[in-house]
Protein backbone atom coordinates (compact mmCIF):
# COMPACT_ATOMS: atom_id res chain seq x y z
CA UNK A 1 0.00 0.00 0.00
CA UNK A 2 1.12 3.90 -0.89
CA UNK A 3 1.42 6.23 1.72
CA UNK A 4 0.25 9.30 0.01
CA UNK A 5 1.02 11.91 2.60
CA UNK A 6 4.74 11.15 1.39
CA UNK A 7 4.90 9.89 -2.41
CA UNK A 8 1.86 10.45 -4.79
CA UNK A 9 1.77 8.04 -6.94
CA UNK A 10 1.04 8.61 -10.88
CA UNK A 11 -0.46 7.19 -13.82
CA UNK A 12 -0.25 3.80 -11.84
CA UNK A 13 -0.99 0.75 -9.57
CA UNK A 14 1.34 -0.23 -6.31
CA UNK A 15 2.22 -4.08 -6.48
CA UNK A 16 3.71 -5.81 -3.38
CA UNK A 17 6.27 -7.65 -5.79
CA UNK A 18 8.07 -6.52 -9.20
CA UNK A 19 6.43 -8.50 -11.95
CA UNK A 20 8.56 -11.34 -13.31
CA UNK A 21 10.58 -10.41 -16.87
CA UNK A 22 9.49 -12.87 -19.32
CA UNK A 23 11.91 -16.05 -19.45
CA UNK A 24 13.82 -16.91 -22.54
CA UNK A 25 13.53 -20.07 -23.77
CA UNK A 26 16.31 -22.35 -22.91
CA UNK A 27 18.08 -23.30 -26.38
CA UNK A 28 17.75 -27.36 -26.03
CA UNK A 29 21.67 -28.63 -26.09
CA UNK A 30 22.26 -30.50 -29.03
CA UNK A 31 22.76 -34.75 -28.31
CA UNK A 32 26.07 -36.37 -29.44
CA UNK A 33 24.79 -37.94 -32.55
CA UNK A 34 26.04 -40.87 -34.33
CA UNK A 35 28.31 -39.72 -37.53
CA UNK A 36 26.76 -40.82 -41.15
CA UNK A 37 28.98 -43.99 -41.51
CA UNK A 38 28.83 -42.59 -45.32
CA UNK A 39 31.16 -39.53 -44.18
CA UNK A 40 33.63 -42.37 -42.70
CA UNK A 41 36.67 -41.65 -44.19
CA UNK A 42 39.31 -44.36 -42.77
CA UNK A 43 42.68 -43.29 -42.12
CA UNK A 44 45.45 -43.80 -45.05
CA UNK A 45 47.63 -46.38 -44.48
CA UNK A 46 50.98 -45.77 -45.45
CA UNK A 47 53.53 -48.82 -46.64
CA UNK A 48 56.25 -46.08 -46.94
CA UNK A 49 58.20 -42.69 -45.57
CA UNK A 50 60.06 -41.34 -48.28
CA UNK A 51 63.66 -40.15 -47.60
CA UNK A 52 61.99 -36.33 -47.61
CA UNK A 53 59.89 -37.07 -45.08
CA UNK A 54 62.43 -39.13 -42.81
CA UNK A 55 65.64 -38.76 -43.50
CA UNK A 56 68.47 -41.46 -42.47
CA UNK A 57 71.64 -40.84 -41.74
CA UNK A 58 75.18 -42.12 -41.70
CA UNK A 59 76.72 -42.13 -38.07
CA UNK A 60 80.72 -42.17 -38.97
CA UNK A 61 82.58 -43.92 -36.69
CA UNK A 62 83.19 -42.66 -33.02
CA UNK A 63 83.94 -44.17 -29.52
CA UNK A 64 80.52 -44.74 -28.07
CA UNK A 65 80.81 -44.48 -24.27
CA UNK A 66 78.12 -46.58 -21.97
CA UNK A 67 77.44 -43.12 -20.21
CA UNK A 68 75.80 -41.83 -23.34
CA UNK A 69 72.66 -39.79 -22.57
CA UNK A 70 69.48 -40.58 -24.88
CA UNK A 71 69.55 -37.48 -26.96
CA UNK A 72 66.72 -37.04 -30.59
CA UNK A 73 67.83 -39.36 -32.47
CA UNK A 74 66.87 -43.13 -33.15
CA UNK A 75 69.53 -45.50 -34.51
CA UNK A 76 69.65 -48.97 -36.10
CA UNK A 77 72.22 -51.24 -37.43
CA UNK A 78 72.01 -52.97 -40.73
CA UNK A 79 73.93 -54.89 -43.07
CA UNK A 80 75.31 -52.13 -45.54
CA UNK A 81 73.59 -53.13 -48.69
CA UNK A 82 70.34 -53.03 -47.03
CA UNK A 83 71.22 -49.75 -45.52
CA UNK A 84 71.72 -48.06 -48.30
CA UNK A 85 68.88 -49.30 -49.78
CA UNK A 86 66.83 -47.33 -46.78
CA UNK A 87 68.76 -44.53 -47.63
CA UNK A 88 67.80 -44.66 -51.10
CA UNK A 89 64.27 -45.73 -51.11
CA UNK A 90 63.01 -44.80 -47.54
CA UNK A 91 61.91 -46.63 -44.52
CA UNK A 92 59.18 -49.39 -45.26
CA UNK A 93 56.64 -49.49 -42.84
CA UNK A 94 55.12 -53.37 -42.54
CA UNK A 95 54.47 -55.28 -39.49
CA UNK A 96 55.95 -58.12 -40.57
CA UNK A 97 59.28 -57.31 -41.22
CA UNK A 98 59.60 -54.26 -38.77
CA UNK A 99 62.73 -52.24 -38.75
CA UNK A 100 64.01 -51.70 -34.64
CA UNK A 101 65.10 -48.64 -34.29
CA UNK A 102 67.20 -47.63 -30.64
CA UNK A 103 67.91 -44.72 -28.49
CA UNK A 104 72.05 -44.36 -27.94
CA UNK A 105 72.07 -45.78 -24.69
CA UNK A 106 71.51 -49.12 -26.32
CA UNK A 107 74.20 -49.16 -29.05
CA UNK A 108 76.90 -50.59 -27.19
CA UNK A 109 74.82 -54.05 -26.30
CA UNK A 110 73.82 -53.62 -29.68
CA UNK A 111 77.23 -53.51 -31.28
CA UNK A 112 78.64 -56.71 -29.00
CA UNK A 113 74.72 -58.90 -30.33
CA UNK A 114 75.28 -58.02 -34.04
CA UNK A 115 79.11 -58.78 -33.83
CA UNK A 116 78.89 -62.50 -33.47
CA UNK A 117 76.58 -62.22 -36.92
CA UNK A 118 78.33 -59.94 -38.74
CA UNK A 119 81.49 -58.33 -39.63
CA UNK A 120 81.94 -54.71 -38.46
CA UNK A 121 82.97 -53.18 -42.13
CA UNK A 122 79.54 -55.20 -43.32
CA UNK A 123 77.33 -53.22 -40.77
CA UNK A 124 75.82 -49.51 -41.50
CA UNK A 125 74.77 -47.41 -38.37
CA UNK A 126 72.05 -45.36 -39.46
CA UNK A 127 70.68 -42.56 -37.44
CA UNK A 128 67.02 -40.52 -38.02
CA UNK A 129 65.15 -37.84 -35.94
CA UNK A 130 62.61 -39.89 -33.21
CA UNK A 131 60.26 -37.02 -33.95
CA UNK A 132 60.11 -37.65 -37.70
CA UNK A 133 59.05 -41.56 -37.52
CA UNK A 134 57.34 -41.12 -33.76
CA UNK A 135 53.61 -42.11 -35.09
CA UNK A 136 54.57 -44.81 -37.00
CA UNK A 137 56.35 -46.23 -34.02
CA UNK A 138 55.05 -48.94 -31.33
CA UNK A 139 57.74 -50.10 -28.21
CA UNK A 140 59.83 -53.24 -28.24
CA UNK A 141 59.79 -54.52 -24.71
CA UNK A 142 61.88 -57.58 -25.73
CA UNK A 143 64.89 -55.67 -27.43
CA UNK A 144 64.62 -52.73 -24.15
CA UNK A 145 65.26 -55.82 -21.90
CA UNK A 146 67.72 -57.44 -24.34
CA UNK A 147 69.79 -53.74 -24.33
CA UNK A 148 69.05 -52.15 -21.35
CA UNK A 149 67.57 -48.84 -23.24
CA UNK A 150 64.60 -47.94 -25.06
CA UNK A 151 63.66 -49.71 -28.53
CA UNK A 152 61.46 -49.14 -30.56
CA UNK A 153 59.73 -50.98 -34.00
CA UNK A 154 58.40 -49.27 -36.96
CA UNK A 155 55.86 -51.47 -38.01
CA UNK A 156 52.26 -49.08 -37.78
CA UNK A 157 50.63 -48.20 -41.20
CA UNK A 158 48.40 -45.40 -39.43
CA UNK A 159 50.20 -42.75 -37.52
CA UNK A 160 49.35 -42.47 -33.38
CA UNK A 161 47.78 -39.28 -32.68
Amino acid sequence: MARTDRFPLTGGTVHSRPERASRVPRQEILSQTQPDLFDYEPPILKTHLLPAEAPLLVVTTRVFAEAERPDGWLYTLLPAEQGWRLIDNGLKLDAREPLVFCERPALLPLFAAQADEYDERDMLLLRVRKAHIAPWLDNDPDSSAQLGASCYLLSRQTPIG
